[in-house]
Parts: C-alpha cells; structure tokens; sequence
C-alpha cells in the first residue's frame, strides 16, 4: 500500500511540474547588479561613533568580487589605520578598519567596482561616503587625474595614496573613476608625496612591471589639482638597442627604455668616430617624433610646390554666385577623452653629423651616448659600432616609347592538298 502511495504521489509532481513547464520558476531571469539599500552612518554626518560601516543591498551578494582575490581588496578607509577588516552577511558587508576608526577624525569610506551578486552581475559604479568621528570636516584635499602616459589614456581604478610629511604614519587614500579622476580628502594642511599606481593585481604594493607616478604637493587653503602620468619606470640606465643609418648624414637611434623628456637634447651628449678613431661633428640631435614631423611637413611643402609648378593658368573668375542658405549646424557629439598635457616620452632620437661629413657605405662607426637618463634619472655611458649599409643598386627604367612596335609572328601559307592518284 506504501508504494502505491508513493508511485501515486511521483506521477502527481511529474504531472504538475510538465503543467508549469512554460513559466520558469522564480520569474524573470535577474540582468541587475546588486544595489545599495543604505550606507551607515550617513555621508556627512559628524560625531559618528561607530564600528564599522555598513552597506545593505537589495539581494544577496557574492563574497568573491570580480577583478579582486577577495573581498576586502574592493573597499578603501581613508586614511588607511592597518588592512580593511570586511565581514560579509549576505545581503550586508561590514567594513572597518583593522585597528579601528580613531577619534576627531574624517574617514573616507569607498566602495570599488567588482561586487557581484549570485548570478553573477556585477556593479560597475563607485560608493563613497564621508563621516567625521569629531565634530567638523578639514575642507581641503587634493584632486586630480591619472592617466597611463605610454597610451596617452586615463586610467580607471587606479590606487592613489598620500602620505602626509607632518607624520609619515598617516597615509589617505583613493581609488579613480572611469574617467581617471580622484579626490584625496578630507586632509589637514601640509606636504604629500602622492603616488598613483596601476594595481594589476590589487595587492596595493609596487610590483616588478607595475606604471606609477608619485608627486610632491603643498596644500595650504586651497584644491591643486595634479596630474599623474603612470608608466613603468626601471632603475636600470637606458642602453643602446638599435643605430640605423637613415642617409648619409643622418642616423636613426633608439634604446631600450623611455628616456627623460627634460633631457636637453645637444650634440654634447653623442660621440660620433670613424673607423680610425677620429671624431665626426655632431650638427643636431633631435627627439624622433620632432625630426619626422619636421620631415613630413618638408616632404608636403615640396608636393605642394611641384603640383603648383604643373598646374596651368588660373581661368577667369566668374561672376558672383547667389548666396546659399546656411547649413544647419552639426549634430552635437560626444565629448573627446581627456588627454595628458604632456605627449608620451620617447625612446629613439635622430642624429645629424655636420657638413662636409658623410658616412661611406660599407664602413664601421662607433657612437656614444654619453648621458641619456631613464624616467628616474639614471644613466651611464653606452656605445654601439654600426656599419653602414651598401645601397641598393639603382633602378634601370626602360623607355617603352621608344622600342619598335612588336609584330605578330607571319602565318605560314596553307599547304596543298596531297594528290590520291
């Protein structure tokens, strides 16, 4: 009787679940991320005697971010008092510092990109929120923007960091935007040394490869606002890589590394010998991106000169034309992406030895750069021996015009038929 019961009460939920096959269950697949209910204590509120800061959402969230290794590596306390002790409860995490909020002071809470909710959406915005554990705010800070100068592009998530001079245990941190920027603060008067860094890996220490900037600012009673300019920047002097004859008087150098834009380019820094050890002139040593546009605005001014020179007499001018009704004007576009005040620093530099000079074909050089210094200042003596290059034999050009015109071969004449008598 038992296993009747059972077969029949089987057959009933296989019944009722093919009745409910259209409708999947739980409703609408969910495509939101997690969002936030409350934030306590309040943004802006004083005398705030907490233990930690707590954020409710609307679902439960995932205690595995994305773009992070835990969960702790997504939340910033500025200024930083140890490691970010972060307790997750579902629907609530509780962020604290490890050695607790200090009394009269103004924290900076953030919450970064990468909390994910179970199915996976994640929140791609930033939450900050300012609480004083005294009675008032400091109303400096410090704002700017970061952008990774090598691509010429700001940078989204970049770690920021402030040690105050006054007492190099208090650090302020933060965290930039989508559009690379980021406001340091609330912070009392003084001098920072600020540093920006490209966390590949979220741990929130310069590592082998990483791009970062730092930069010494005084704030007194006012906002600076400074920009960053990240790259990789290795202690090692530049060495030669490659020294490329680009003509008889002129040669082609770069090195291995970026070298320091604010290096006063002057024929001072290159030895130039010939296979005998003589010196060669230096004329000029200018940066490669300089020299090609110099180049190209020449080699147009002369394409211009020569079209000018084979265009014929201008016609008459014709008599005035009706005015034409105005265009309308054009569809508004998004803005452009900001850009760095200064171009990426370079690594090649180009070379002009002075006249009546000129390389031989075939012969060997020695060059010498004699202090090119890296983006930390760093640099040593470094030679290369090159050999220039036979050149190519010349073209030969034939003057079709004046062949004689090609004749088909003649058509042989038809053979008689062969007699059968």
């Amino acid at each position: 009787m038992r296993r009747l019961i059972g077969v029949a009460l089987a057959v009933a939920a296989a019944a009722s679940g093919c009745a409910s096959a259209g409708t999947p269950p739980g409703g609408p697949e969910d495509h939101a991320p997690p969002e936030i209910v409350s934030v306590t204590p309040d943004s802006g509120e004083t005398n705030v005697k907490v233990k930690s800061v707590e954020f409710k959402f609307d679902e439960v969230v995932s205690d595995r971010p994305i773009g992070a290794a835990q969960l702790d590596q997504i939340f910033l306390i500025s200024p930083r008092n140890g490691q970010p002790t972060v307790s997750w409860h579902r629907t609530r995490i509780d962020v604290r510092p490890k050695n607790g909020f200090k009394p009269n002071t103004a924290y900076r809470v953030t919450m970064m990109p990468g909390l994910v909710d179970l199915r996976s959406n994640v929140r791609k915005s930033t939450t900050t929120i300012v609480f004083s554990t005294g009675t008032t705010f400091p109303n400096l800070s410090i704002p700017g923007i970061v952008f990774d100068w090598a691509a010429q592009r700001a940078v989204t998530g970049a770690y920021i960091e402030a040690v105050w001079r006054n007492d190099t245990s208090v650090v302020f941190l933060a965290a930039s935007d989508t559009a690379g920027q980021f406001d340091l603060g609330p912070l009392p008067a003084g001098t920072y040394t600020v540093r920006a860094l490209i966390d590949v890996n979220s741990n929130r220490i310069l590592d082998r490869n990483e791009k970062w900037d730092t930069a010494t600012v005084t704030v007194v009673d006012s906002r600076p606002h400074i920009e960053l300019l990240a790259i990789e920047r290795d202690s090692t002097p530049p060495a030669l890589e490659t020294v490329t004859p680009a003509d008889s008087v002129t040669l082609r150098v770069t090195f291995d590394k970026p070298l320091d834009p604010r290096i006063p380019l002057q024929p001072a820094l290159i030895r130039l010998q010939r296979p005998d050890s003589s010196r060669i002139e230096v004329a000029s040593v200018q940066w490669q991106a300089a020299y090609d546009r110099q180049k190209a605005a020449r080699d147009s001014a002369h394409r211009a000169d020569s079209l000018k020179a084979l265009q014929p007499a201008a016609p008459p001018t014709p008599a005035p034309t009706p005015p034409i009704a105005a265009a309308p004007p054009p569809a508004r576009t998004a803005p452009l992406p900001p850009k760095p005040n200064s171009p990426p620093p370079e690594r090649g530099i180009v070379i002009t030895i002075a006249a009546p000079a000129r390389f031989v074909p075939t012969e060997s050089y020695r060059l010498t750069a004699l202090a090119m210094r890296n983006l930390v200042g760093n640099s040593r003596e470094v030679s290369r021996t090159f050999t220039v290059p036979k050149p190519p034999p010349p073209k030969i050009v034939t003057d079709t015009a004046k062949r004689p015109p090609t004749r088909p071969p003649a058509t042989p004449p038809p053979k008689p038929p062969r007699s059968t008598g």
